[in-house]
């Protein structure tokens, strides 16, 4: 029970961060006035953008659970080592800082940023639709 509860826990976070910053894109841009593909377009950018950055969160957090920033991190560790007095003398080895690294395991748990993302840009395309057709309809 406690872990469902966990994880609706991480849904409902993740969901109202990102209504939230729909909340926040719609509050910049008023709608008052404006023909209706304009509407749409609004709505379906207010939708792209936070469906986006959860998405792509979700992408960096695999990214770096298969290791692509290990060598990044072992550069820039490397260098504060060497500009900070005192520190120079510990020297580790590439092969054993990428070990120490991998010990921990991937993460793990991180699927609801790919779903709430994956919603968002499911009703970003469906504003998107609307759009088009609202663009392409004739003037009456």
């Amino acid at each position: 029970m406690k872990e469902r509860s966990h994880i609706i826990l991480k849904y409902t976070i993740a969901a109202s961060i990102g209504a939230a910053l729909v909340l926040l894109y719609l509050a910049g841009h008023p709608r008052e006035g404006l023909p209706p593909a304009e509407v749409w377009r609004i709505w379906c950018d207010a939708f792209t953008v936070p469906g986006m950055l959860i998405f792509l969160t979700g992408v960096l957090v695999w990214l770096s659970g298969e290791g692509v920033f290990l060598g990044l991190g072992y550069a820039v560790s490397y260098m504060v080592r060497m500009l900070i007095p005192g520190m120079g003398h510990k020297h580790e080895r590439y092969a054993d800082y990428i070990e120490r690294k991998t010990e921990k395991g991937k993460a793990k748990g991180y699927a609801f940023l790919f779903v709430v993302g994956g919603v968002m840009l499911l009703a970003a395309a469906v504003f998107l639709v609307l759009f088009c057709r609202a663009y392409t309809a004739p003037a009456i």
